[in-house]
């Protein structure tokens, strides 16, 4: 079963400090209208990086150049479609700080970052840069530090999910197992609040996970969406418009 399935972002439970510190960042989320909002694909608005601003990216290992090269190419497929700047750079100062030496890929929702502690990262991306999905992860992780969620958890996805194999699935695998609690808040729970902006539901997007036949019911599967989806493109244009 492919690796890719290891992707989780890594989210803080709700606390105002989260909401404080998107504010903070981004002004604009504070008159945000609830309830009658245009709904955009599956991104948490309130977690938004303020639009027009340079994010600096920090290299918390010692990597050699060609492993961060890669890492720096896959995350600027975001860009053509952000008003944004991605300014990388070594150490632990950063607004995203990228740890490598670890077996796990995760990455903390948009400005939730700025919550976390300045010797902590906000992203791992512990996948070798000579895996075949190495690029798609990347770019996967760098889609929740943008403020994107997953799209499996779309509330029109209607995946015939065959639970009690999906748990024995992940809760077993030899890396980066999850807890029952973390699969049903990552893989089961849809995302249906006032929050999350969405168009209808794109199995193309970079941000579904791959849905293997053997973990459904019935003939339900999806490989591995390997480039940022039309649709994927059109959110972010309209959420940080030039």
């Amino acid at each position: 079963m492919n690796s890719i399935l290891d992707y989780q972002p890594t989210q803080c439970k709700h606390d105002p400090a989260s909401d404080e510190a998107a504010i903070t960042e981004n002004p604009a989320d504070a008159g945000l209208p609830r309830g009658n909002r245009l709904k955009r694909s599956l991104v948490n608005y309130p977690k938004l990086w303020e639009n027009g601003r340079a994010l600096k990216i920090a290299f918390m290992n010692n990597l050699d150049v060609d492993h961060k090269q890669k890492i720096i190419d896959a995350a600027r497929h975001w860009l053509p479609f952000v008003n944004l700047c991605f300014n990388f750079v070594d150490g632990h100062q950063g607004d995203i700080r990228i740890a490598t030496e670890n077996n796990k890929n995760s990455a903390v929702l948009g400005t939730n970052s700025l919550l976390v502690h300045p010797d902590k990262p906000t992203m791992n991306l512990g996948v070798n840069p000579e895996h075949e999905d190495f690029e798609v992860i990347v770019i996967h992780e760098f889609g929740h530090a943008l403020g994107a969620m997953h799209e499996h958890q779309h509330p029109n996805a209607n995946i015939p999910w065959d639970k009690p194999k999906v748990y024995e699935f992940y809760q077993n695998r030899e890396m980066n197992p999850l807890s029952r609690e973390q699969i049903d808040r990552h893989i089961f729970t849809p995302f249906n609040t006032s929050d999350a902006f969405y168009l209808p539901y794109d199995k193309t997007s970079i941000m579904h996970y791959p849905v293997p036949n053997t973990l459904t019911l019935g003939n339900w599967e999806l490989p591995i969406n390997r480039k940022i989806s039309k649709k994927d493109k059109e959110i972010m244009k309209l959420l940080y418009p030039y």
